[in-house]
């Protein structure tokens, strides 16, 4: 091929690609619809009980029980159907369902429907990012198959689907009161709180288990369980049990029977020999993980004068802790019933250990607990990242960043300071604004357009940025370099103010009491974790505890 035809074949390649990408944004343009169209549904026990579509908000479905909600479409758009993950990540999360027209009949898949099913970000799955994204399609081929009369299959072959967007309306409701990064107050934290933690202690049986991951639209109590996290909420839920006292709350001895009934099930079965030392686990391999955060669990009972008795047993676990670190400073992570110790390293226990020492050297005053802190922090600081890009990638740092604010005041390490206040700018790099995209966004950490932003990173981000915060005042770092982590703090707490389940969107629940206060793992994320209250809760008590000078919004 000649020089000049590589040329025309390049140019008529390129306006293919533009026309290609011209034609596809026109069609999937949201445009109004042609006639205003309501989707008006009845809802009882987070069921649809009843459907019709009109085109006014006038009285409807009078006949029939139940919260009465219209979804008003306010937009339509072309959808691919060549390829089920096309149309996967087609539809916003939260935002878009789908119109589905076969045979003459029309029917509507609408966002409660999907809420409602979880049926968002279940579309497409990218095992190497462990992320999933898009709508899941056959769900939305099945709701609109059996409400059509047709098989699933005529329904994926057939029908032609179409994006809407809709917007919602339930009558009687008021809107709710802004919470932005400005309005932000220690009032909403404080509620916030109270109601986190009363959520996990009412879930908290007989035995001292907490209901560890629960399906919100259907109350259902899930498989699985966790030491480490068990550990994590009982840590919070004592935390939050000295702050309902604090604040005069009335029910704040159902709190304390909570954390010490979680406390105790650490203490008594989960507390297992491991050669010479304690551990906390099942089974022959345990986890330093479980060591630590019982630790911190057991040292803020014992600080908080819930229950002095299990002061033996911190420095019980911290004397293991101490006999699993290397002389570098980090730690074998994991350890048999028979004290024979492997040195591996998994994500964030290095940073929890480091934390419980420094619990436990504020309540003993034992040197070796700060010594094994001061060490651990200076490598997790230091030699643990370093390569070449280290000042502009970050792992998850929350617990690390956590330890090294507290370790501050009796170890001071000026690197580590640098470091934490590095890995924040980096968070506030890719944390989000409102403009940026439809959700509720703002103060979100974006990772891309295609994926829901996750609540529980901005959470553990938010502790670790408070306790950072703290000491970049102390150090008397930067004033501008203090007041963008303040902001940065600000704009995501009032973001978990906002998506805390506190009433909103109870239609769709079967239960709502039974999860008000727990936190969503996104905003459509409807199966809360224990530690999504933890993170977003202990991040909450970290700030209250600052001074009110540390924490005034920019004006």
């Amino acid at each position: 091929m000649s020089a000049r035809g590589f040329v025309q074949l390049m140019a008529a390649f390129i306006a293919l690609v533009i026309v290609a990408v011209l034609s596809g944004r026109a069609l999937a343009r949201l445009r109004p619809p042609s006639e205003p169209t309501f989707i008006a549904s009845r809802w009882k026990d987070g069921k649809l009980v009843a459907r019709t579509v009109t085109k006014t908000t006038e009285s409807t479905l009078d006949d029939v029980e139940g919260t009465l909600v219209f979804e008003r479409v306010i937009g339509e758009s072309w959808l691919p159907q060549f390829s089920e993950g096309a149309t996967a990540v087609s539809l916003l999360a939260a935002h878009d369902g789908v119109r589905v027209d076969l045979g003459g009949k029309t029917t509507y898949v609408t966002p409660d429907d999907l809420l409602s099913r979880q049926a968002y970000d279940h579309g497409i799955t990218i095992d190497a990012l462990s992320l999933t994204m898009g709508a899941d399609i056959p769900v939305v081929v099945a709701v609109a198959a059996e409400r059509l009369g047709k098989n699933p299959l005529d329904v994926r072959d057939h029908a032609t689907f179409r994006r809407i967007r809709t917007e919602r309306i339930i009558p009687g409701s008021l809107p709710e009161r802004p919470i932005d990064g400005d309005s932000f107050d220690d009032a909403m934290a404080s509620k916030w709180v109270l109601a986190a933690a009363h959520h996990l202690a009412r879930g908290v049986n007989a035995e001292g288990r907490f209901r560890y991951l629960i399906n919100v639209p259907t109350n259902q109590t899930l498989g699985g369980y966790d030491w480490p996290r068990h550990a994590g909420a009982t840590y919070f839920v004592a935390q939050a049990a000295k702050h309902a006292h604090d604040v005069g709350d009335s029910d704040a001895a159902s709190l304390d029977r909570a954390a010490i009934k979680a406390a105790t099930l650490l203490g008594s079965s989960a507390f297992v020999p491991c050669g010479e030392h304690k551990c906390i686990g099942e089974g022959d391999t345990l986890e330093i993980g479980s060591i630590a955060l019982t630790t911190i669990a057991f040292s803020e009972i014992v600080s908080t004068n819930l229950d002095r008795s299990f002061l033996p047993l911190v420095s019980n676990l911290a004397d293991t802790i101490v006999s699993l670190q290397r002389d570098d400073g980090e730690f074998r992570h994991e350890i048999h019933r028979d004290g024979s110790m492997i040195d591996v390293q998994l994500p964030y226990f290095s940073g929890e250990a480091a934390l419980a020492l420094v619990r436990a050297h504020a309540l003993t005053k034992d040197a070796r607990y700060l010594e094994g802190a001061r060490k651990s922090v200076a490598w997790l600081t230091g030699p643990a990242w370093r390569f070449f890009g280290d000042r502009y990638y970050f792992a998850e740092e929350h617990w690390t960043c956590q330890a090294v604010g507290e370790t501050w005041p009796n170890a001071p390490n000026a690197d580590a300071l640098d470091f934490c206040l590095r890995w924040q700018a980096f968070n506030r790099s890719v944390q989000l604004h409102k403009e940026d995209c439809v959700l509720d966004c703002d103060g979100a950490l974006g990772v891309g357009p295609l994926v829901t932003p996750r609540f529980t990173p901005v959470a553990s981000r938010c502790e670790a940025g408070v306790a950072t915060l703290a000491a970049a005042i102390e150090s008397h770092a930067d004033p501008k370099e203090v007041a963008a982590l303040r902001s940065q703090i600000r704009r995501s707490l009032a973001l978990l103010a906002r998506q805390q389940f506190h009433g909103q969107l109870e239609h769709l629940m079967a239960s709502p009491d039974a999860v008000r206060g727990g936190m969503p793992g996104s905003e459509v994320d409807w199966q809360i974790r224990i530690d999504y209250a933890q993170h977003a809760g202990s991040a909450m008590l970290r700030w209250l505890s600052l001074p009110p000078s540390a924490k005034s919004p920019a004006k």
